[in-house]
């Protein structure tokens, strides 16, 4: 192999931690210039590492009998150098339909889930593809075209996870002079040449007017870029793991959600509020894939805007802004809290009695409802903030547990001022659609208490005169 190229492969791949000793490695072979290219370059240093290699060909069944000519190809280059291969067919077209994606992205899907079962059959700790500099540049400029925020700007990486590009380095050009001058025949890929694919314009006619009219070194110059904007991104996510604790709270059960605390969110630089944005949506989709700059922008636009809005995002989410957080969630949990069971909730208390609730947040709780003496109650233990202490003369019918209804009210203070129930709760900051799901103890439409907000009517007050008390304890 060429001294200078192999050298410059290489350095790359020492930079980056790519190839190692005794590696194991399963790498894509479509037969084109640059997976040729990289399975020459593997069979080059295989005894100086020690490697283990598998090359995988994926024949797509789009192009016809010359797919078959890339599959023979592929399978004459593998026995010639005596290496271990496996071939797999997919109807790409078929699976497109019915996934409801382009054919390029899910012949990528495809490919990736052979590239890993392979992987796991083997054993092996590694997935090599053939991913070049243009290709960083084509992607860069694709992802700024769509919109995308820095980190998608950063292009490929050249190690992800198992997964490594040790040609991250290498021009294309510099590729197929390598294999013109070797003798190395390789296969062309018809769809490669049809601008119907938006990076097949870019190859075709964006890249190549900047290189003639702007920069020579156009591509170059991208896929540096990519490479600071990768630093930037890695410390972004080191400064954002450091506060995502202080600023969110996660809810993993059904219904799936996620908020982001206003007061916290506020106090951080707004490329961190970007960031915990897109981690959120993360977190309820299990992907960033569609979502670009202009949906952060919108969300930025909630952050600062009129308490509750909400917006619509990728993936069935919603997003509402409350007195105190933002709230991320999927549509149905909208629809399943309009048509909560807990509306026709009601049980009327007894004395020595516990029931089991479940709080707006849902945290599980038991109450426990007991007579006492007043004159046994000392001070210290009126204190407790988790039991609460009615006058129980003035309770005229044993209260119930039960959700809030119209003209529910309680007495602010003992001269009698009320408030409704509703202006209480909107003055507790209690976001609009749980309102409804908060717990009452009422008596009538007079609500005695409030669990979830530690609010008690005045009206029930203990004083010098009570002599028994309903004492009403959270577990």
């Amino acid at each position: 192999m060429n001294k200078y190229i192999y050298k410059r492969v290489k350095s790359f791949c020492d930079d980056n931690g790519l190839i190692e000793k005794n590696d194991s490695i399963v790498t894509g072979l479509s037969g084109g210039a640059d997976s040729v290219f990289l399975f020459l370059y593997l069979i080059h240093i295989k005894k100086e590492y020690n490697l283990k290699l598998c090359f995988v060909h994926v024949n797509h069944g789009i192009r016809g009998s010359e797919a078959g000519n890339d599959q023979h190809f592929v399978e004459e280059l593998c026995k010639r150098e005596n290496v271990t291969y496996k071939v797999f067919y997919k109807d790409i077209p078929q699976m497109a339909d019915e996934l409801s994606m382009t054919e390029e992205e899910a012949g990528r899907v495809y490919r990736y889930e052979c590239f890993d079962k392979m992987r796991k059959e083997l054993g092996y700790n590694k997935i090599a593809v053939a991913h070049h500099q243009d290709d960083q540049a084509e992607t860069v400029l694709f992802q700024l075209i769509r919109g995308s925020g820095f980190r998608g700007l950063g292009g490929m990486k050249a190690k992800n996870g198992c997964i490594i590009r040790p040609l991250l380095s290498v021009k294309k050009q510099e590729i197929l002079d390598y294999l013109d001058e070797s003798g190395q025949n390789y296969c062309i890929d018809s769809t490669n040449n049809d601008d119907e694919y938006a990076r097949n314009q870019i190859r075709h006619h964006l890249i190549p007017y900047l290189q003639e009219n702007l920069q020579k070194e156009t591509v170059s110059h991208i896929a540096k870029t990519a490479s600071y904007l990768q630093d930037v991104t890695e410390f972004i996510d080191i400064q954002t793991d450091a506060v995502w604790d202080r600023v969110i709270v996660c809810k993993e059960s059904f219904p799936k959600e996620i908020r982001a605390g206003l007061s916290e969110m506020k106090k951080l630089h707004i490329v961190l509020q970007r960031e915990i944005f897109m981690r959120m949506i993360e977190f309820m989709s299990g992907r960033r894939k569609d979502i670009t700059a202009r949906h952060i922008d919108s969300l930025m636009r909630l952050l600062n805007g009129q308490t509750g809005r909400k917006i619509d995002l990728p993936y069935d989410i919603i997003v509402a802004k409350y007195y105190d957080f933002v709230l991320m969630s999927h549509k149905d949990k909208w629809y399943h809290s309009s048509h909560s069971p807990q509306e026709i909730y009601e049980e009327r208390i007894s004395e020595g009695q516990e029931y089991n609730v479940t709080f707006t947040n849902n945290t599980s709780h038991t109450i426990r409802f007991h007579l006492e003496e007043n004159d046994l109650i000392t001070d210290i233990i009126k204190k407790n903030d988790c039991t609460k202490w009615f006058d129980y003369a003035k309770i005229k019918n044993m209260p119930k547990l039960r959700y809030p209804k119209e003209g529910d009210y309680m007495w602010l203070r003992t001269d009698g001022a009320k408030k409704k129930l509703s202006r209480v709760l909107i003055d507790s900051k209690v976001p609009a659609d749980e309102r409804k799901d908060i717990l009452v103890l009422a008596e009538g439409s007079h609500i005695l208490w409030i669990p979830e907000l530690a609010r008690c009517s005045a009206y029930y007050y203990i004083d010098e005169n009570t002599k028994k008390v309903l004492c009403a304890s959270i577990y």
